[in-house]
């Protein structure tokens, strides 16, 4: 009992020490690259400093900016002094892989880059999903929930920084039929079915007679079988994820349940079973969540390429206040739609410019407001802030 009478009480003495002197938990307890470097900072006594006071506030500031974007996307970021933080919400849709591709200019070897993933909970505070490993050049997130993500960019303490953001999406499944794409795809999620009584749970394939249709993911089966609307059917559970996959109207099923499979693995051949007896062959492919029904497959499997809209050469104005020269419209995202107006700023308003795309801004007011503008006419304003440069190394 004295063995652990003392380290408890240790334990107690330490929690009482730490207390006193409120700090994050990744202070004591880093996990992140950012958190191993805010630990770093708290040792220096760092964050007693006006710069150091500047950058956690921002840090913490950021994971409640509501400004939106789509994916696919692409904008270049300005990051340092008082803008060390820069975060953009996002939804993507379930079954894609969101992928995430920071690149600091070409020039820039010091500045130091932390990229944190969130999702919003429902009480509207973040929550940690993934983070951008030392030396990764990229991250990668698997949605398989309808939430709002938040990505927080941020440079280190004294550093600026220009970073192009790329951010596209990839399917997460494979193509359920052997040797065809989407041009394949002859019906989608929701049609009529029966005049109307129900909607169409899946999307259809059209292949020839006897064509293998295989795993779209690693997984085992749990069903196969016969009913009246699909005919012969085969029920895959994927391994990497909570969805089952359901393969229906077959000519024939070649595996059993209980058997593991992986991807490509031939599960049957297509046909026209079931209530498909009048129509040409087809592979009927739907996704079930466990515990909540059916899901839209397409965006599980499209695997067709992406369009992203290319950023400019870098502005000499990017990170500096400038005046606008025109009348321009401040929206919550760069789509630039009405419902996201938030403001109309008059010609010769004052902005500073945070980020740039293909086809505008996102800028900050004087008041402190962040939201994007389409491409205007700028000019200089005597009172501009130093733009990037390379940074000193404090730590």
């Amino acid at each position: 009992m004295r063995v652990f009478i003392k380290p408890f009480a240790l334990f107690l003495t330490a929690v009482y020490l730490f207390a006193c002197k409120p700090a994050p938990v990744s202070h004591w307890f880093p996990v992140t690259p950012l958190e191993h470097y805010e630990r770093e900072l708290y040792k220096a006594e760092l964050e007693k400093t006006p710069a150091g006071q500047t950058w956690f506030k921002e840090s913490k500031r950021v994971l409640s900016d509501s400004i939106f974007s789509v994916v696919p996307y692409q904008e270049r970021f300005y990051l340092g002094d008082s803008v060390p933080a820069q975060a953009i919400r996002l939804k993507i849709p379930v079954g894609r892989k969101l992928v995430i591709t920071p690149a600091r200019s070409e020039n820039d070897t010091v500045s130091r880059l932390f990229v944190e993933l969130y999702r919003i909970r429902k009480n509207g505070k973040p929550q940690r999903l993934e983070y951008l490993a030392k030396e990764a050049q990229s991250l990668t997130y698997l949605n398989e929930d309808e939430d709002t993500l938040l990505l927080r960019l941020q440079t280190g303490l004294h550093d600026k920084a220009s970073v192009s953001l790329t951010l596209t999406t990839l399917p997460s499944l494979a193509f359920p039929v052997a040797g065809h794409t989407m041009s394949h795809v002859i019906s989608v999620w929701g049609v009529d079915r029966d005049g109307g009584a129900r909607r169409h749970e899946g999307i259809d394939i059209q292949a020839k007679r006897g064509t293998p249709v295989v795993a779209a993911e690693n997984g085992f089966i749990t069903q196969t079988g016969t009913n009246n609307l699909g005919g012969k059917i085969v029920f895959l559970s994927s391994a990497g994820s909570p969805y089952s996959l359901y393969y229906a109207h077959l000519d024939s099923q070649l595996v059993s349940v209980g058997k593991r499979v992986l991807k490509g693995d031939t599960l049957g051949l297509v046909g026209n079973t079931g209530n498909a007896i009048t129509t040409a062959p087809h592979l009927h492919f739907g996704i079930y969540s466990h515990g909540s029904g059916a899901v839209n497959p397409l965006p599980f499997i499209n695997d067709r390429k992406e369009k992203i809209p290319g950023l400019p050469e870098q502005s000499r104005w990017l990170g500096d206040s400038v005046k606008i020269r025109k009348k321009a419209n401040l929206f919550a995202s760069p789509q630039f739609q009405e419902a996201e107006r938030i403001m109309a700023l008059p010609p010769y308003t004052i902005v500073r410019i945070l980020g740039e795309m293909a086809k505008g801004f996102r800028v900050a007011t004087e008041s402190g407001t962040i939201g994007y503008i389409p491409t205007v006419p700028l000019e200089a304003y005597p009172k501009q802030v130093s733009g990037i440069s390379r940074s000193n190394k404090d730590l």
